[in-house]
C-alpha cells in the first residue's frame, strides 16, 4: 500500500469515527442526551475538521485522484449533516 493510501485510509477512519460519535449524540432526543461535556464534542469536531484538512493536503500533494476527491466529498457531507460549517478553522471567540 502506498504511503498516500495509508494516510488517506487514516484520515477517512478518523473522520468517520468522529462523525459517528457526534451523530449518535445529535440523534438522541434532547431529554435523553447524556451529559457529554462540550469539550468532548468539540474534540470530535476538531478531529473531523483535521481529517478534512488532511484530505485537502493529500489532494494538493497528489492531484485530483478519484479516491481522494471522493473521501473529501464524504467528509464535507459529514460536516453538513451535522450542521457544521465547512471552513479551515473555527472562528475565534471574541471576549466580551
Amino acid at each position: 500500500m502506498s504511503v498516500y493510501r495509508e494516510e488517506l485510509f487514516e484520515a477517512e477512519r478518523r473522520g468517520l469515527a468522529a462523525f459517528e460519535a457526534m451523530e449518535r449524540w445529535v440523534s438522541q432526543p434532547p431529554d435523553a442526551r447524556d451529559d457529554t461535556p462540550g469539550a468532548v464534542l468539540e474534540g470530535y469536531a476538531r478531529d473531523l475538521r483535521e481529517s478534512r484538512e488532511r484530505l485537502r493536503d493529500l489532494l494538493a500533494d497528489h492531484g485530483n485522484r478519484d479516491d481522494i476527491v471522493e473521501a473529501l466529498a464524504k467528509s464535507e457531507r459529514y460536516h453538513r449533516s451535522l450542521g457544521l460549517s465547512i471552513r479551515d478553522k473555527p472562528e475565534p471567540i471574541e471576549p466580551e
